[in-house]
């Protein structure tokens, strides 16, 4: 079924912001992914997608990025549309009321209005420094523009969520296992020098949990992640079956797991609201409590024939080592890099749409 030419998925969620996984079903997830493969093949095969012509995005980017940019800006290009790529220190620094400095900043809900009238959607991403490192600040910036915005907010990693590399990473595992459901998910804690967000490994159960997968948190003492999320983890569980547990053993979790997903990320009590102020150097001393915590072949041959993710950049030589991320025997990291931009492209083309 088509509609006026185009695909059945074009314009299904037509107006909707892209926060969190977690606010869609799982068969709404199972929609997008669908529409995912369905672009897929025909970038694959050259096959054009006009779907989106003349469409604007706004990027809005708070943080650097490979694979987010350069994911988005292809993908609305390949669609028949146009990204603006906006660096906030190009223009007036969009910001909540608490922080509004004159003649440097402008109201996040002038920005996201003002966007509104101009285009079809507005995409950004916010952590760390940007955020102040104040753990929630940068989810609270993009529902702020959500509060706002008339055309859809898609979420391209906050400090809370990363929902876009969760669909690239559920396509990547349907695709080595078509029905999740009962496969082991390990979602581990692997040491960086670097201080990371708590978004991907957040979104990642999320999205394991939404479908029926045998979920296993695995990370040091201090790593613990957001309650709510836990919470939210526990009632996708009564939804969808599957399990969730929780460890402190790298090599325990491993043992039998179908994938693996070994991330940095950096421990909370360290950050405000957890602490009252913002210690980067305690926290970094804390993470150097566990440069053991790292991916190897031997950890990987514990698996049931485990597949390696990551969302990438991975930290050679402290999360994982080259004989595992490089290996195709294990590693899915360069497909869940190219489904990206096609999950991007599924959603923009459901979403970025003026009604049906």
């Amino acid at each position: 079924m088509a509609n006026r030419g185009k695909p059945a998925y074009v314009g299904k969620m037509a107006g909707r912001h892209f926060l969190n996984t977690n606010d869609f079903s799982q068969r709404e997830i199972s929609d997008i992914l669908r529409a995912a493969r369905d672009l897929r093949e025909k970038f694959r095969r050259g096959r054009p997608t006009n779907y989106l012509p003349g469409k604007t995005l706004f990027m809005l980017f708070y943080n650097r990025s490979l694979r987010t940019r350069n994911s988005f800006e292809a993908g609305i290009y390949q669609l028949g549309g146009h990204a603006h790529f906006l660096s906030p220190s190009d223009v007036y620094t969009p910001t909540l009321p608490e922080d509004m400095i004159p003649y440097q900043t402008e109201s996040i809900a002038d920005v996201s209005r003002v966007l509104s009238r101009y285009g079809d959607a507005v995409a950004i991403r916010i952590y760390g420094d940007a955020a102040k490192w104040h753990i929630g600040r940068g989810h609270k910036v993009i529902r702020e523009f959500a509060r706002w915005s008339s055309i859809p907010v898609l979420n391209m990693e906050d400090d809370i969520y990363h929902p876009f590399q969760a669909l690239a990473d559920m396509m990547a595992i349907t695709d080595v296992a078509p029905k999740p459901q009962g496969k082991k998910f390990v979602v581990s804690y692997a040491y960086s020098g670097g201080l990371k967000p708590l978004a991907v490994p957040q979104s990642c159960i999320l999205i394991g949990t939404q479908f029926g997968m045998d979920v296993v948190l695995a990370h040091p003492p201090g790593f613990e992640l957001e309650d709510h999320v836990i919470e939210a983890c526990r009632r996708n569980v009564e939804q969808y079956g599957g399990s969730f547990t929780i460890t402190n053993n790298m090599r325990e979790a491993f043992e039998g797991a179908d994938f693996v997903y070994p991330k940095a990320w950096s421990p909370k009590k360290f950050f405000p609201p957890y602490n009252s102020a913002v210690d980067k150097e305690g926290a970094a001393r804390y993470q150097d409590g566990f440069k053991d915590w790292i991916c190897t072949p031997e950890l990987m041959d514990l698996t049931n024939r485990g597949r390696y993710m990551h969302c990438g950049p991975a930290d050679r030589g402290q999360e994982v080592v080259d004989e595992v991320i490089d290996n195709d025997r294990y590693s899915l990291y360069f497909q869940q890099a190219e489904n990206r931009l096609h999950v991007q492209k599924a959603v923009m083309s459901m979403v970025m749409v003026r009604g049906r």
